[in-house]
């Protein structure tokens, strides 16, 4: 949770949702709330950013555009946060915004190689800099001067995380299907250069690290066909790459205390989507913690998950057609609220 102050203009207009459903007290006044980023459709430039209050359970729809007076952009694909500072990758306008914590934007930063503009993905934070994966094959340190600069890593990276003066960025090459990328790149943090290449599982996605510089775990997709998506853990020291027993691994996100939450979903053989089911896992000892949701609650077309630093776990459902449903999850388990994004396939909680 994040301390935001901000006053949403009243009088703003929201886009007229493509299905019925109720909404929240949008546009009320807040003083605390959760950022929530909407993806968006591709080619739309509709993604945009909510603030959602766990305490009276009141969403701010839009807050990015009442705090800036323009939209957010095309994907809105990640947000962080480092001090007083939001950074907020958004992939198809190819631009992280720097905003304050009301999300007033201080800098834009549109990063560049030979002269063609880089497109944004996944952001981590180590100190006072801020790591961000370019689809084109880099990875951007970001300092706090917001210099810029970028080290070549594999094709098409996603996910990075940060562990024990190493970076470890997720090699998807996601634009070469069938014959996705199969690696892992880590970057030194004093030198800023690759050094060394660790293989996964095909097609990898999201990366998070134990914090005490032990794990580092990975979700992938597989490639549709004889690789399965998977969950896998590397052993910093060694190097060694461990098959974790989930199965239709979808989303992974780190939560409080060093717990993974992994989202597990699929299809059945009609490719009707299957309820989303949440696990946990003690990433410091490596070990399966069981379910989460401890009451009935139903996640049909789970899309996302995201846990904050307040404890609550944020499940974004999506059906690729309507605004989405975000599922709020208390630290125990249980639904504590359920509420209409106001955009397309929520995508993160912050």
């Amino acid at each position: 949770m994040r301390i935001v102050k901000l006053f949403l203009a009243a009088g703003l207009c929201l886009v007229l949702c493509a299905c019925d459903k109720s909404s929240k007290n949008d546009f009320a006044p807040i003083s605390t709330g959760t950022y929530i980023l909407n993806n968006g459709n591709w080619g739309n430039n509709d993604s945009n950013i909510g603030i959602y209050n766990p305490a009276d359970k009141t969403y701010s729809a839009d807050a990015f555009v009442a705090a800036n007076g323009q939209g957010l952009g095309d994907l809105g694909q990640d947000i962080i946060g480092l001090g007083e500072q939001l950074y907020i990758a958004v992939n198809g306008s190819q631009t992280i915004f720097i905003t304050d914590t009301e999300l007033k934007i201080k800098k834009q930063i549109n990063a560049e190689k030979e002269g063609a503009r880089l497109s944004p993905r996944y952001l981590a934070t180590s100190g006072n800099k801020v790591y961000a994966s370019f689809y084109e094959g880099y990875v951007a340190e970001i300092s706090s001067d917001y210099s810029v600069k970028l080290c070549q890593v594999g094709p098409n990276p996603e996910g990075l995380a940060v562990a024990a003066g190493k970076i470890y960025v997720a090699n998807s090459g996601g634009m070469a299907y069938p014959a996705y990328n199969n690696t892992l790149s880590v970057i030194s943090t004093d030198s800023f250069t690759e050094t060394s290449t660790i293989e996964v599982n095909a097609n990898p996605i999201m990366v998070e690290a134990s914090s005490d510089g032990t794990y580092v775990y990975v979700s992938s997709f597989g490639n549709y066909a004889d690789a399965p998506p998977k969950l896998q853990v590397v052993d910093i020291q060694t190097g060694g790459v461990t098959d974790l027993d989930y199965t239709s691994v979808s989303a992974i996100a780190k939560g409080k205390d060093d717990i993974l939450f992994i989202l597990c979903g699929g299809y059945d053989e009609n490719w009707n989507p299957l309820p989303g089911t949440v696990y946990m896992h003690d990433m410091k000892a490596n070990r399966p913690l069981g379910l989460f949701v401890s009451d009935s609650t139903d996640l049909l077309n789970a899309y996302s998950i995201s846990a904050t630093a307040d404890g609550y776990v944020y499940v974004g459902c999506s059906d690729y057609k309507n605004t989405g449903d975000v599922y709020v999850f208390t630290p125990e388990g249980k639904l504590h609220d359920k509420f209409d994004s106001h955009g397309m396939n929520p995508l993160k909680a912050y």
